[in-house]
């Protein structure tokens, strides 16, 4: 009779760490969840995020708009960058088909990264709104002493 082998079960630190990764997905995946459609006026433009030199890039198409038109903040965790393309009107004439988005758009972007947000920097070229944001360097690994007084002393 041959012996047959059960296949290794994996260790129950892996079935955790792939648990949490699972779980971190998902709250990744709602964030995106676009059931909530934009009002009337309202566009959704595209973002790519991705990582160079130390610094997260997050780069927004907004073809056609001015800095004036567009505003990013941070809040709560969440970089917001929000703008405006104002009505367009044809020069005495009137539209026949209407394509590009206008109105307001307001994106909300989770960075659960390590930042610096006071160092970060936008500027618009080419349709393009770039911001970047220098990371911070990883803190982990590194010992901190907190010095222990005794009761009485300053």
């Amino acid at each position: 009779m041959p012996l047959s082998r059960r296949p290794s079960r994996p260790e129950p630190t892996d079935l955790a760490a792939l648990q949490q990764e699972l779980n971190q997905l998902f709250e990744r995946l709602a964030e995106f969840d676009r059931a909530d459609h934009p009002e009337e006026g309202e566009w959704i433009p595209s973002v790519d995020i991705y990582e160079c030199r130390g610094s997260l890039m997050v780069v927004v198409e907004v073809p056609g708009l001015p800095p004036e038109a567009l505003r990013v903040a941070h809040a709560d965790g969440r970089l917001i960058i929000t703008g405006e393309r104002r009505d367009r009107k044809p020069a005495g004439g009137a539209f026949l088909c209407m394509e590009r988005p206008q109105g307001r758009f307001t994106r909300a972007i989770l960075l659960d990264e390590a930042v610096d947000i006071r160092q970060a920097e936008a500027h618009v070229e080419g349709g393009l709104l770039t911001i970047t944001i220098p990371r911070v360097k990883d803190r982990r690994g590194t010992e901190t002493v907190i010095p222990v007084r005794r009761d009485g002393e300053p």
